[in-house]
């Protein structure tokens, strides 16, 4: 019976244990599917989500390397954008494992199905949810606006009817120029004319407020016999009751005549007041101004003086007043003010003047910046949608022009100190879709460069409050009008310049910022300031526009008015960062002179005002110059950086971190995207006290920037 039993068993034990290893070895061939899936999801997605066919050609390739290739029988590599997310890539991977024991039921291989998900976190995108970036607002300038002067004049007139007594026979014929004549045979006879009208019988018209520059007479005459024959010419602007006198000046004489009747003479000119100081428009007016000619009979002048043609022009100039605006898009749109200036301080300058990573000198010629960065440092993104073409980028104000030192007016381009020539480079790059990684950038080529056009300059806007350089003029001045040569980079001071405009959709570009000549790395460390300016970009089609942001650190300019609170756009995060941290680092907040200041992060709120968010911070000493003075950590809502003639941070790195529990990236009102979070200044002094702030600011959020998707 045990042997029955036993024999029987065999058979059950046998096909339990074929069951056994056949199933172990399908888990252990599916966990190798899933691996693959897992590689090939994490490979593509970092190409998300522009470029999905990179991507899906990166997934493919990495399935391979695990030995998964899609032209293999009975397998099948499946990438596929996520149609609710476009940073997630999906990859399945289908592929047949062989069996053992199960053949003898017929069965060769049973079939292994895995997918993987991977989502691709972006660099944070800071300071813009436009497509422009680092607009402040108004162009500031000392009076408050801009003068602008016309110059113009009445063209000729004839003057209207006589006036006074002596006068000369047949007055009425100097209205036109036809060879009738006005004539007089005796010596110092004088004929008065009023105020010159038009040919239609028009008043001369000159606008109220008017200055005038200067008058012209002329007139027509000849002479009949002898020699020394002149006509003279008197103004008045009281109708008569006094005429400008000095001889040569108020006075003024015809070379003698002579016989030519067609004979033109003018007396005066667009810049002569014919001795006075100054002509008013009521001066000019019917019933005020008069002409008066006198024949003069010198030495031998005998016969007759014939005036043919006499005309008066007024040359004048009008003034307009056009007060400070907010900048003006290239295409002359408008642009919503943002409350900074995009910006990079100088290769020569400190890194405590309020720029972590750009300046060489910490303290300036005495110790060098660890942190100095000028390959990394600063980037900004330009996405140019997909669907769309001729992508063009302009950069306002790019060369360094110095204005004011107190940074308040244009863009607020200054000197900390000296007055050494100064350079800027701006240089574009396709990302590849892949923002971590730079070198590919590199690899694939310079899209577009400023070369050297803003290179070395040393210029200086006064009109604007900037220094005298000691050499006005051609070299170092960098006011409007200065040069009408746009192949000097001095012209783009305060106008926009086109960096290009043959970018391609579906690509997001690299722009670098640095004043630090690549292939000169210590030429500039004697560039002691900051240059400010603004980006704007456009596409043709499509339906939606290009976006431009601050990678992850930017370095902001921010003037700030006494008395009230300033706003400005920090960072977007995603809803995907739920339960993650938000981590702000900001270098040398505060230096507000002598006006206090705090700060907030405004937390998004859906369909309303962003509201503060509670965070804890940490502070750390960043410079030598300022010795262990910095305030080590705390928490709340609000951060004081001056306390009112004191920067709290100064040379500090001042590290705030915000928690993101239960975050869905809500989208405050009159926001255009959604998961914008906002910068509140709030400076204390009066509406007329201004402050200015340098602050480089950085967003991360903590944890890895590309991951798998657990279902």
């Amino acid at each position: 019976q045990m042997l029955v039993l036993f024999a029987v068993s065999i058979f059950v034990l046998t096909g339990i244990t074929a069951i056994v290893v056949d199933v172990s070895w399908y888990w252990a061939n599916s966990l190798r599917v899933q691996r693959a899936a897992d590689a090939a999801a994490l490979a593509g997605v970092v190409f998300l989500p522009g470029d999905t066919t990179n991507a899906y050609d990166k997934a493919r390739k990495e399935a391979i390397k695990n030995g998964y290739n899609g032209t293999s029988p009975g397998v099948t590599v499946t990438p596929l954008q996520d149609a609710a997310n476009k940073r997630r890539l999906n990859v399945t991977i289908s592929a047949p494992v062989s069996t053992y024991f199960a053949r003898i039921f017929g069965i060769n291989s049973f079939n292994a199905t895995r997918t993987a998900k991977a989502e691709f976190v972006l660099p944070v995108p800071m300071g813009s949810p436009d497509n422009y970036y680092g607009v402040f607002g108004k162009v500031r300038t000392p009076d408050g606006g801009i003068t602008t002067t016309t110059d113009a004049d009445t063209g000729w007139l004839h003057v209207t009817a006589p006036k006074g007594t002596n006068a000369w026979a047949n007055f009425g014929a100097v209205y036109q120029s036809d060879d009738n004549f006005a004539t007089s045979s005796l010596n110092a006879e004088q004929q008065a004319w009023g105020t010159p009208r038009t040919a239609t019988n028009t008043a001369m018209t000159i606008p109220g407020g008017a200055t005038i520059s200067g008058i012209q007479v002329r007139l027509e005459a000849d002479r009949t016999t002898g020699n020394n024959c002149q006509i003279q010419v008197r103004l008045s602007s009281n109708n008569g009751g006094a005429y400008t006198t000095g001889s040569g000046t108020g006075i003024k004489n015809t070379p003698n005549l002579d016989g030519n009747p067609n004979h033109q003479y003018t007396l005066g000119s667009s810049a002569d007041l014919w001795n006075r100081s100054s002509w008013s428009t009521s001066d000019l007016a019917d019933g005020n101004f008069r002409v008066r000619v006198e024949n003069v009979h010198n030495g031998s002048c005998s016969g007759t003086t014939n005036l043919d043609y006499l005309e008066v022009m007024v040359s004048y100039s009008t003034s307009t007043f056009v007060p400070d605006k907010n900048l003006a898009a290239p295409d002359g749109s408008s642009l919503t003010p943002r409350g900074f200036w995009g910006t990079f301080i100088n290769q020569g300058a400190e890194k405590v003047n309020g720029d972590a990573y750009l300046p060489h000198w910490n303290p300036r010629t005495s110790g060098v910046n660890a942190e100095y960065d000028p390959v990394t440092y600063y980037n900004y993104g330009i996405e140019i949608p997909a669907g769309t073409s001729a992508g063009q980028l302009w950069i306002y104000d790019p060369v360094f022009c110095a204005t004011d030192s107190s940074g308040q007016y244009g863009t607020g381009d200054r000197y900390f100190s000296g007055s050494a020539a100064t350079s800027a480079y701006y240089t574009l790059y396709d990302t590849m879709n892949t923002p971590y990684d730079l070198q590919d950038d590199v690899a694939n080529g310079v899209i577009a460069s400023s070369g050297s056009l803003f290179a070395n300059i040393r210029a200086s806007d006064e009109s604007l409050g900037g220094p005298n350089l000691g050499n006005p003029g051609a070299s170092t001045d960098c006011s409007q009008g200065a040069t009408n040569n746009k192949g000097d980079g001095r012209y783009w001071h305060d106008r926009w310049w086109q960096l290009t405009g043959s970018l391609q959709g579906g690509h997001t570009y690299r722009l670098h910022t640095t004043s630090t000549n690549p292939a000169s790395p210590t030429a500039m460390d004697d560039a002691d300031g900051h240059n400010s300016f603004a980006l704007w970009s456009t596409a043709s089609g499509g339906t939606s526009g290009p976006r431009i942001y601050g990678i992850g650190a930017m370095e902001a300019f921010t003037p700030l008015d006494g008395g009230g609170a300033a706003e400005f756009y920090l960072a977007q995060i995603d809803a995907i960062h739920s339960g993650k941290t938000m981590r702000i680092r900001l270098w040398d907040p505060g230096d507000t002179g002598d006006l206090s200041a705090s700060l907030q992060i405004l937390r998004p709120v859906q369909g309303a005002a962003p509201t503060p968010a509670s965070f804890t911070w940490t502070a750390v000493d960043g410079t030598p110059t300022t010795g262990s003075n910095c305030p080590t950590s705390g928490s709340g809502s609000s951060i004081t950086t001056n306390t009112g003639g004191s920067s709290v941070f100064n040379g500090c790195w001042l590290t705030i971190d915000v928690s993101l529990k239960n975050y869905t990236a809500p989208q405050s009102a009159g926001d255009p995207e959604p998961g914008w979070w906002r910068i509140r200044y709030t400076m204390g002094g009066s509406s007329s006290s201004k402050a200015f702030d340098l602050t480089t600011w950085q967003v991360d959020i903590l944890g890895n920037p590309v991951h798998l998707v657990i279902p």
